[in-house]
């Protein structure tokens, strides 16, 4: 019976610990959504040459992204990163990509930061405008 206990506890540990952290989920959606607004560079289009590639001005990719930043705004508890992410989704809402975008890599730089720091100055950036 006690060897049983400490098999199931043993197993229950080794399940927690093999688990992502919720910051580095959060970090993903949120870099998901910056993908989704993006423009695909140097074009100006909405699409490219595969007329199934979406990218930036599509309203289907800013309502994807918006839910998105929805699901990291629901599990985000960083004050900072939770402002970020609460404008990055009212922007989207409102269909601003570029706004959107602007807000969400500010959160992402902030969910960086209270993830543990390592290489927040690394926070990916994509296309031509960065964050603040």
């Amino acid at each position: 019976m006690k060897k049983l206990m400490y098999v199931a506890l043993g197993a229950a540990v080794l399940m927690l610990l093999s688990m992502p952290p919720v910051a580095q989920a959060q970090q993903a959606e949120v870099s998901q959504a910056i993908k989704e607004l993006t423009d695909f560079p140097a074009n100006g289009k909405r699409t490219t040459v595969d007329v199934t590639a979406r990218g930036g001005a599509d309203v289907g990719q800013i309502d994807k992204a918006a839910g998105l930043l929805a699901d990291a705004l629901s599990k985000t508890s960083d004050a900072k990163a939770k402002a970020q992410l609460e404008l990055a989704t009212a922007y989207a809402k409102a269909r601003l990509h570029k706004e959107a975008r602007l807000s969400a890599q500010g959160a992402l730089h902030y969910l960086c930061q209270s993830g543990g720091g390592a290489g927040c100055e690394d926070v990916p950036k994509y296309g031509s405008y960065v964050a603040p």
